[in-house]
């Protein structure tokens, strides 16, 4: 049985589950960073608060165990996966996926520049695919293939009912 004319219920199906696993593991890194930027704070605060009872200092050093805070629009994910599983076109939730992946490379050049030290006029110049390279990090990378797989995915689908589309038309005339 096909859920429309163009892709079979299963495929369907596994695209769906494909971006809810995709959505439940941002959502859950998410928690996960959460909770460490928690614990960083509280753990900053009872070294604010043993210096100030005369303890010995603690030497710290600049940006030593700082939490990386996931990036709010991970949560593409989630509508991303709502728009596939209300909607039976595929145009929607590509232009989603496209948008993700356009605000995720983005932000993570945007990372880049804000982690630069000294500005634009004492650092070297360096390629955009490099600035992406340099600010990314593990979870960075798991995003990046669970976007790509998805975008690949519904340009595919859009591909194939592209091309069946332009078949009838020719059938037709």
């Amino acid at each position: 049985m096909k859920s429309n004319k163009y892709i079979s219920k299963t495929e369907r199906l596994l695209l769906i589950a494909f971006s809810f696993i995709a959505f439940g593991f941002i959502f859950l890194v998410a928690a996960d960073e959460v909770t460490r930027s928690y614990n960083y704070s509280v753990r900053e605060e009872q070294q604010e608060l043993q210096s100030q009872a005369g303890g010995p200092p603690n030497i710290r050093f600049s940006g030593s165990g700082v939490p990386h805070i996931a990036a709010g629009h991970h949560l593409l994910t989630l509508f991303i996966f709502i728009a596939l599983i209300v909607t039976k076109r595929f145009l929607l939730p590509s232009i989603l996926t496209v948008f993700y992946a356009v605000v995720f490379i983005y932000g993570l050049s945007i990372r880049y520049d804000e982690g630069r030290y000294g500005g634009e006029d004492f650092s070297p110049k360096v390629d955009f695919f490099d600035q992406i390279y340099q600010a990314a990090d593990y979870f960075d990378y798991i995003a990046a293939f669970f976007i790509s797989i998805l975008l690949f995915w519904q340009i595919a689908i859009l591909l194939r009912i592209f091309i069946k589309i332009l078949r009838r038309k020719n059938q037709l005339s």
